[in-house]
């Protein structure tokens, strides 16, 4: 009803300091009915060309216009602070009527005119010092699939940080929010672009450039990247760095540095660094000769039985996979897990088993292991745990005793696993995919549904007596 009185005559224009101050109250359900009430009020504004002062205007129309655009203004800042409201609802809510005033900026306008200075007061409360914004920026991952949306917060982004004074660690955690929220463009032909802001009507559509996007994209990733980012940050950037962020870079081996340094940091981070030079080098040819002197040194019990276990065991596959790896180098992998199968929990075991045979499969030239009866136990063997290098582990003069060992394992699957190792190999590898979500529960489900021919029985059978 409100909304009707205030389009009907202007002398009911008041009515928009009520709704004001029902939106500063402290009723939740009242503030969000207001909003909706706001949000519906000035997109009629805006389709009625209210909004704007054009020439012609007499003095009590231009002085109403001007009370209008006061009237949007501080809707504005209202909505800003209740991005940081507690209450949920009012957060969403709140961040759907400003990008809704967003796309009404381009009302009425036959030329593409993006609201940068509205859109930036957004990105610059997204990107808050001292708040954690992850709820609002997973909100605004709807919107961000937008080709417009998807430029204009980059460059909202440089625009802000080449202000930035205060760097803390919950901006940075807000930035990664932010910048992985993004989704890179898939097309960039003028007739496929997805745009939030309409462009039906504009004689100068936007147009999405491949080349500012991919220079855009590039210079804020890099300029983030330089920044000494906390280490649960870090983690997450390594985790999509290969897949999300190095495809659309300009020059993506400015980041060999940057990984190199990550890899110092050890533990999870080195592994995911070595990922991300894996990937360099697979499909961009960056040189890295230490990659599995370093990789060969990060294999321990802690890694492969930790939390990210099954990151490690995918990581390890996809970086054994080629066939032109020396045998040393594959022989001393297999003989480094094997060990450590010994010390470690049911489902890395059979992990491992899958992976070495898989190895076995993949290199014939490691065979040599298998078909060798001694050593068969530590004391025998020449192979050297601790050595750093693989070159130096000795690993070919030595056998596979240890998967010999768990062939008496107290867990059938395991023993059985091991077991293969006592016939001619398959040709196609194991699936070993789907070893990397097993789990001891899982393994006890799957037993019980085994089905045995004979049953083992607690006494012995009594003898007959004539």
């Amino acid at each position: 009803m409100a909304i009707e009185k205030i389009l009907q005559s202007k002398k009911n224009a008041n009515c928009i300091l009520d709704l004001e101050k029902t939106l500063l109250s402290n009723d939740d359900d009242s503030i969000l009915s207001t909003m909706d009430t706001f949000q519906e009020l000035f997109t009629q504004l805006f389709l009625k060309n209210l909004i704007q002062l054009i020439p012609g205007l007499d003095k009590n129309e231009e002085k109403y216009r001007l009370w209008l655009i006061e009237r949007k203004k501080d809707l504005i800042n209202n909505l800003l602070i209740y991005l940081n409201h507690d209450h949920e609802k009012l957060q969403k809510k709140s961040l759907d009527v400003l990008l809704t005033l967003v796309k009404l900026e381009s009302v009425n306008k036959d030329v593409w005119d993006f609201p940068k200075e509205l859109f930036g007061r957004i990105i610059f409360e997204l990107l808050s010092p001292h708040i954690d914004q992850q709820t609002n920026i997973l909100r605004f991952q709807v919107y961000a699939s937008y080709d417009d949306i998807f430029m204009y917060t980059l460059k909202a982004i440089m625009n802000i940080l080449d202000k930035k004074e205060e760097v803390t660690d919950i901006f940075l955690t807000n930035l990664f929010y932010l910048l992985n929220a993004l989704k890179y463009p898939d097309e960039f032909h003028t007739s496929k672009v997805n745009t939030l802001l309409p462009q039906d009507s504009l004689k100068t559509p936007f147009c999405l450039k491949e080349k500012v996007i991919c220079k855009l994209f590039s210079n804020t990733w890099n300029r983030f990247l330089k920044f000494q980012l906390p280490f649960p940050v870090l983690k997450r950037v390594l985790l999509v760095l290969h897949k999300k962020v190095i495809p659309h870079l300009q020059n993506p081996y400015l980041l060999t540095d940057f990984l190199t340094d990550s890899y110092k940091q050890g533990g999870i981070n080195s592994l995911l660094s070595l990922n991300s030079l894996y990937f360099l080098m697979a499909h961009y040819n960056v040189e890295y000769p230490d990659f599995f002197k370093n990789f060969y040194c990060l294999i321990s019990k802690d890694v492969v039985n930790g939390k990210f276990s099954s990151r490690f065991f995918y990581l390890c596959d996809l970086f054994l996979s080629s066939t032109h790896l020396p045998a040393y180098l594959i022989a001393s992998f297999a003989k480094r897990l094997s060990r450590i199968a010994l010390l470690s929990k049911t489902d890395s075991i059979l992990k491992i088993i899958v992976l070495v045979i898989n190895l076995f499969i993949r290199h014939k030239t490691i065979s040599v292991l298998i078909h060798k009866e001694s050593p068969t136990e530590l004391s025998e063997d020449p192979f050297v745990f601790e050595a750093s290098d693989p070159a130096e582990s000795h690993a070919l003069e030595s056998s596979l005793w240890e998967i010999k060992t768990l062939q008496n394992h107290i867990i059938p699957e395991i023993s059985r696993k091991a077991k293969i190792l006592n016939h001619p190999l398959p040709s196609v590898e194991l699936d070993f995919s789907s070893t990397l979500d097993i789990s001891l529960d899982s393994l006890y489900r799957k037993e019980r549904k085994r089905k045995f021919e004979e049953v083992p029985l607690v006494v012995s059978r009594p003898f007959k007596t004539c």
